[in-house]
């Protein structure tokens, strides 16, 4: 007779068969399993120090590689910019270091200072662009220029920043006096917007503008077209190289100034971190000087090379 306590101990059979056959299956497999586990862990160690070893191979080499630059920098650059007057311009994200080797690669190639000034994050802030605009129709722009007629405030104060700091606007000569540049980069400094490390004379030949890399945050598009923005002002009244310190992130300006529909004449190189890039930099800076060449140095995509062909 099938009752309540035959169904009970049928099943009560039914889990101790599963029990049994679990400990069995586990004491079987465990000794294979553990073995699979250490040969995979073993194996994933060895790839981690052959990854190691290579990382380590690569930094000596890299190292190798700057230290041999160094040494060669100054008999290679040298008279390169002799009797010409270079403004630096750094942007956000440049540390002073990176700024200091760039002078110092500068000084090699005889180039007299036109002066460097700092851009800080609150200049490419989209939501200061108004105050921006309010300084160059309050003052900052010379009587010897129109003021840019844009609702762009970056745009319009980089066209004065411009024009005071080379002696030119819109491409063609400009009587600019000191105390031109004093109001602009006063007002700018005021602002929180800029600093001046060295004061521009007013009478630049060319110009490095020195950046940082891509802007990531919720302004990034913003930002990173501000500095196209800028850099494409600087163009306008001075042969220019634009020299980054990081070719990385998305949005990062250095691919929108090489670009085929890319509207600025600007030479640009994408390792300016490295001695190898500050040498390109100069370089570069050099060749668009003396016969109006565009090169496009280092290692990202759109480059021609480290240095030009035969250099």
């Amino acid at each position: 007779m099938i009752n309540f306590r035959y169904h009970l101990v049928s099943l009560t059979a039914v889990f101790l068969a599963l029990t049994v056959g679990l400990i069995l299956g586990t004491a079987a497999l465990n000794g294979p399993a553990i073995d699979a586990l250490e040969a995979t862990s073993q194996s994933l160690r060895d790839s981690n120090a052959a990854y190691r070893d290579e990382i380590a191979a690569l930094e000596e080499e890299l190292n190798d590689d700057q230290s041999f630059a160094s040494e060669i920098a100054p008999l290679y650059l040298e008279d390169q910019l002799a009797d010409q007057s270079i403004l630096l311009v750094t942007l956000p994200g440049v540390e002073s270091e990176q700024a200091d080797a760039m002078t110092e690669k500068l000084e090699y190639a005889g180039a007299t200072s036109a002066g460097r000034i700092s851009i800080l994050d609150d200049f490419l802030d989209p939501n200061n662009t108004d105050e921006l605009a309010d300084l160059v129709d309050g003052g900052i722009t010379p009587d010897t220029i129109e003021a840019p007629v844009t609702y762009d405030g970056v745009a319009a104060v980089s066209a004065v920043l411009a024009a005071v700091t080379t002696g030119n606007f819109e491409g063609e000569p400009v009587e600019i006096e000191p105390g031109d540049i004093t109001t602009a980069t006063t007002g700018l400094e005021e602002l929180g917007m800029m600093t001046v490390e060295t004061t521009p004379t007013g009478t630049a030949d060319g110009v490095i503008v020195l950046g940082g890399g891509a802007a990531s945050d919720s302004d990034a598009e913003a930002r990173n077209t501000g500095v196209v923005t800028i850099t494409g002002a600087f163009a306008v009244d001075a042969p220019t190289t634009y020299a980054t310190t990081s070719a990385g992130g998305e949005g990062n300006p250095i691919a929108t100034l090489r670009g085929d529909d890319s509207e600025v004449a600007v030479s640009t190189v994408d390792n300016a971190n490295l001695v190898q890039g500050q040498i390109a930099t100069v370089v570069a800076l050099t060749e668009q000087m003396t016969d109006g060449t565009i090169l496009h140095l280092g290692n990202a995509e759109g480059n021609e090379g480290l240095l030009p062909d035969g250099a």
